[in-house]
Order: C-alpha cells, then sequence, then structure tokens
C-alpha cells in the first residue's frame, strides 16, 4: 500500500459546532426500528434544558410501512420530557407531545402559512414531523447550549477532523461569537485547523444581520481564522424529498422545494459582492442549481462580479453546467454521500434524474472549480471514506474521475500554513499541522 500525501489537506463543506456537538450527544444511527427506542440513554450530556436531543435517525432503514414516523411513536418510551431528534441530513426534525406543546408555548406557530408545507399532517394534527426552515425555525427555540458546552464541542471537532486527515476546513454554520470561541482556542493551543467560515442567513429579513456579523470577523487578527461570505438554503434534501427537482420524486406527484425566491437570491448575491465576499448556496437538487447559476449570470451581465460557491450539487443538468462557465463558481462535492444515500437514491428519483448523480467528472473536463468535503455531521469526518466512496460510485456506473482525487481535497492556497497528511488506502498515518504534528497512527 503506497502512501500519498496531501498539502493542507481541506475539507470543504462542514458544520464545524454541530460536529463536536453530535459527537457529544446522543447518536440515533444505532436506530434500525422503531423497538430501538426503547433503548434510548437519558445522559445529562444530551440535555438542551430539559430537553431530551439527538441526531442521526433514518427512516429508510426502518422499513416502516408509512414514510415518517411520528410523535406518537415517541410518546410511548418519552412520556415526561420533550423530545427533538434531528434526521440524519439535519433536515428533518421529530418530536413528541410534549415537545409539541412546549414549541407552542415557546412561539412556534404550527399554522403559519409558510411552514403549511412543510409539516408532515395527520388529518388536521401536526405529525411529529417538521422539514428544513421549520424544523430550523423550531431547533432555534430550543434551549442554547452553554459557552462551556460549546468550547467543548469545538475542541472535540477538532480532533475529530485531524484523525480524518484534514488540516483546514470551510464551515458552513459560522458565527461571529463561534468565531470569537475559535479564536480563544487557536490562541491557547486547543483548536489545530485552519478555518473558513461563512455566515448562515435564514431568509432575507435576516440579511442585514448576516452582513453586519460578516463585518465582525471578516479582520480576524488570528492567522488561522478567514471569513469568506454568507450561506442560505435554496432548497432542502433528497431524503426528505424537498431537495428542488425538474421531475417528480418517483411515485409522488411533487418536486420538491424552493425556500428563496429569484429576487431575494438576486439581493443576497449583489449585496456580497459589493462587499466583495463570496456567496455559498446550498442547491442539492437540479432545479434549485439551474435557479442560482441563471440568476448569478443576471447580476454578473449587470457588471458585478464574484465568487459563488454551489453546495454539494448532487443533480445537475448538462444545460446548467454550460451556463456555469462565464462564473467565478465552485462546486462543493461529497462522494461519501453515495455510500450513505445508495440504497434508496432508485427508488427516490427518477431514471432521467438519476442519471444526472454526482457530475464531478463533468464538471472536471468543462474546468468548473470542484473541492470535495465530507458535510460533517452529516457524514463522518473521513478523508478515506470519500476515496471508498468514489471506488464504490464507479462500480455503479457513476463516471470515474479521470484525475487523481487527492487534487480535490488540498485547499487552494498552498501557503496557508506548511501542513500536510500522509495516508494510505487503509489509514491516516500522520497530520502535520502548521509544521507540528498532531495525530500519528
Amino acid at each position: 500500500m503506497q502512501d500519498q500525501i496531501i498539502q493542507n489537506c481541506f475539507d470543504s463543506h462542514v458544520h464545524l459546532l454541530a460536529t463536536g456537538q453530535v459527537a457529544s450527544g446522543l447518536n440515533l444511527n444505532f436506530v434500525k426500528s422503531l423497538d430501538d427506542l426503547q433503548f434510548i440513554k437519558k445522559n445529562p450530556e444530551f440535555l438542551r434544558g430539559d430537553w431530551l436531543v439527538g441526531f442521526g435517525w433514518d427512516q429508510h432503514q426502518w422499513g416502516l410501512p408509512q414514510q415518517w414516523p411520528n410523535k406518537f411513536n415517541l410518546d410511548k418510551i418519552f412520556k415526561n420530557e420533550p423530545v427533538y431528534f434531528s434526521r440524519v441530513d439535519g433536515h428533518t426534525g421529530w418530536f413528541n407531545s410534549i415537545a409539541h406543546k412546549k414549541l407552542v408555548e415557546l412561539g412556534f406557530d404550527f399554522k403559519n402559512p409558510k411552514y403549511i408545507s412543510q409539516i408532515i399532517w395527520i388529518e388536521s394534527e401536526p405529525s411529529g414531523i417538521l422539514l428544513d426552515q421549520a424544523h430550523i425555525d423550531a431547533m432555534m427555540l430550543l434551549p442554547p447550549f452553554s459557552e462551556t458546552q460549546e468550547k467543548l464541542f469545538l475542541k472535540k471537532a477538532s480532533q475529530l477532523f485531524i484523525q480524518g486527515g484534514f488540516t483546514h476546513i470551510r464551515d458552513l454554520s459560522s458565527s461571529s461569537q463561534l468565531w470569537n470561541q475559535l479564536s480563544e482556542l487557536q490562541s491557547s493551543g486547543d483548536f489545530s485547523l485552519c478555518v473558513e467560515g461563512n455566515i448562515t442567513i435564514e431568509n432575507i429579513q435576516d440579511l442585514d444581520r448576516g452582513i453586519q456579523e460578516y463585518h465582525q470577523t471578516k479582520n480576524s487578527p488570528n492567522p488561522y481564522l478567514r471569513m469568506k461570505g454568507l450561506k442560505i438554503f435554496v432548497d432542502g434534501s433528497l431524503g426528505s424529498k424537498t431537495a428542488a427537482l425538474f421531475e417528480n420524486y418517483l411515485g409522488e406527484n411533487h418536486n420538491g422545494s424552493l425556500y428563496w425566491n429569484e429576487q431575494d437570491i438576486t439581493t443576497v448575491i449583489t449585496k456580497c459582492w459589493e462587499l466583495n465576499a463570496e456567496v455559498s448556496v446550498h442547491t442539492i437538487g437540479d432545479r434549485a442549481i439551474d435557479l442560482v447559476v441563471k440568476t448569478a449570470r443576471k447580476v454578473s451581465a449587470d457588471g458585478l462580479m464574484g465568487r459563488i460557491n454551489l453546495e454539494h450539487v448532487q443533480l445537475l443538468k448538462p444545460e446548467t453546467l454550460q451556463l456555469m462557465k462565464p462564473l467565478h463558481v465552485t462546486c462543493h462535492m461529497q462522494p461519501c454521500h453515495w455510500l450513505s444515500d445508495k440504497s434508496w437514491l432508485k427508488k427516490t428519483l427518477g431514471k432521467s434524474t438519476y442519471s444526472q448523480l454526482f457530475q464531478w467528472e463533468r464538471l472536471r473536463k468543462n474546468k468548473i472549480s470542484v473541492q470535495f468535503g465530507s458535510d460533517s455531521p452529516i457524514e463522518p469526518t473521513s478523508l478515506l471514506r470519500n476515496f471508498q466512496a468514489l471506488t464504490d460510485s464507479a462500480a455503479s456506473g457513476i463516471t470515474e474521475l479521470s484525475e487523481l482525487a487527492t487534487t480535490f481535497h488540498a485547499h487552494p492556497d498552498s501557503k496557508w500554513t506548511h501542513s500536510k497528511t500522509i495516508f494510505n488506502s487503509e489509514r491516516i498515518k500522520q497530520v502535520i499541522f502548521d509544521g507540528k504534528t498532531v495525530f500519528e497512527n
């Protein structure tokens, strides 16, 4: 097994704080059926205030007769405390009846028209499942973690990325508070990663707050921290059938959801480019990608140009790819999603849509910038898992990369520290961060 080396090994799409939070909290990957709910432990570290929270359930693994679980499944086990569990893709929340009552008390309006299509109903009653923005807004009402907890999460995340082979990461869930914590941890030697940050904004009304936090963090005195711009979510996920497609989901009479309109996307792109900031856009479905690319082209046609990052790009029409060429665009892709999703993709996507999956080779041939990441904590923090996924997907008919995959995991700024990762197909052997060995196996 020949050793390989990547200089400044880069995970181009992560959720930093959530990575440490999930690793420290209740992991629901072990739940393979509803019967397994009885084995969930209620450890103190799994609590946000009095709420039991967890991450990682996946109904595709359960063989349920219906698509979604409901709050009554949870009520049988959790009778005395509010429970809120996030799905493995981070786009869906599952809660019990006590949590439902508390969410109402905290101000969540289940009858708000903007949420109606993002709530799974049983007749006229919320079932206990929230999708996408409704899920995010509900989560934001839960009691916050303490600053001490968050610093522990960040230190845990740093360890996980280093063990996974990465010295440089790009965070898509940054905030000014997190940035200050990172600066403190870096200065004290408790965090050994280079971090590119992107401030998440939830809607157009949140834009001013995002710009303010961008300015607050842009000129960080810490040489390991670089704030890049703003991030928005334009569509959902394939697992929740909310990624925006041109073709209907197989056996369904809908094709996903768009959460931003063209006018508001135009406003965000324009504001970012005027500030010389990057704009990063969550776009999984081909319809979402097409909308964002066409919108960016209209902004550039008016004489304004800047960097746009397309996050995930799992489904891509060839004609949309051609429209990318005049733009300064980077597609951030996660091969590891193939390993997690391959068992149900053909049951979810129509034939023509399925044929558009994971177009990394076509993007490369057309000289569109591509960078690979993990999407942690949605997937493990593992460089080797992406290489495994590339081999596995090629064997299953996804076009194979004709260039070394290591290229797509090297940070584009080769001078941002003297760091390297030494590995082979079976293990990460050594990670050196800015000249110092931080991991050896």
